[in-house]
């Protein structure tokens, strides 16, 4: 059921924000929990996951091989919370 499947997303991602699991970690189960993903989602919720799989994709934890368009830990942080507060307005929009 796609409230479920965006639980997971949720619970992902505020454990993400709010320092419970390490971003590796994070990258790890995010682009894990996308790719296994065959949820037919309205087109404003996948924009968001869809958005935020780019900036997951592109985090590179090891600084020697980040490029200048890769995002850091705190980048990838601050886009994850952004993420995660546009993905609770949908929620709270359709409660």
């Amino acid at each position: 059921m796609r409230s479920d499947r965006l639980g997971q997303y949720l619970a992902l991602i505020s454990s993400f924000v709010a320092d419970k699991i390490a971003a590796a970690d994070f990258e790890r189960e995010y682009l894990k929990l996308f790719k296994a993903d065959e949820t037919e989602w309205p087109e404003a919720e996948f924009a968001i996951l869809d958005e935020l799989f780019g900036e997951v994709d592109a985090f590179c934890a090891d600084p020697q091989l980040r490029d200048e368009n890769d995002p850091d830990e705190y980048e990838l942080k601050e886009r994850s919370k952004m993420a995660l507060e546009r993905l609770q307005s949908l929620v709270l929009g359709n409660s």
